[in-house]
């Protein structure tokens, strides 16, 4: 069994699709955005930090962390606190290209062992009016999303990928399995 340190219902989904049998659990981790760090260390330390802080049952072994964010114009995009801050990153990213990073932590708690991995992504995003970011803010609610955008969802922004689509979503499945593989679970 994994327990999964995350709430984000796009992460259930993509463990459910890859047969995964797992369980959620709160994480007590405060994600601390640091502008020393680079991309992939920020996902990897929030990942980490998100894993070890999970609240599992004493006879858990396995516990899965995941961060994800947008880094657009030198920055780490988080999820909008509402939609003037939704406006803003979508102006951000609109008719250009950003990056979509997401790092996973797999702790293995009877060997003590760590495994860890980045994904990146190259995402393009249409060339957005005003009109089109206050009609996708109306339609998506993006307030749980990293860059204030739903690649899964309509209407469709995004213009072209460049990567794993999983991982956009927010857990990338062949980094995943990979690491899956080599920590013989799967």
């Amino acid at each position: 069994m994994l327990y999964l340190a995350s709430q984000s219902p796009r992460r259930k989904e993509i463990l459910k699709s890859m047969k995964i049998r797992f369980r959620v659990v709160p994480s007590s981790y405060q994600e601390k955005h640091s502008s020393h760090l680079k991309p992939h260390e920020l996902v990897l330390q929030h990942s980490l930090g998100k894993a070890k802080e999970a609240r599992v049952p004493r006879t858990a072994r396995w516990i899965l962390g995941a961060d994800t964010i947008v880094w657009a114009g030198g920055r780490a995009l988080g999820k909008p606190k509402n939609s003037s801050q939704a406006m803003k990153m979508l102006r951000i990213i609109s008719g250009k290209k950003h990056q979509v990073l997401t790092g996973i932590a797999l702790l293995d708690l009877r060997t003590k062992q760590c495994w860890t991995g980045c994904e990146v992504t190259q995402v393009w995003i249409k060339k957005l009016s005003a009109q089109d970011m206050r009609d996708y803010i109306l339609r998506t609610h993006p307030y749980d999303k990293a860059g204030g955008y739903a690649i899964q969802m309509k209407p469709r922004i995004v213009r072209k990928i460049q990567g794993s689509h999983s991982n956009v979503v927010g857990l990338p499945r062949t980094l995943l399995r990979s690491m899956l593989r080599r920590t013989g679970m799967k």
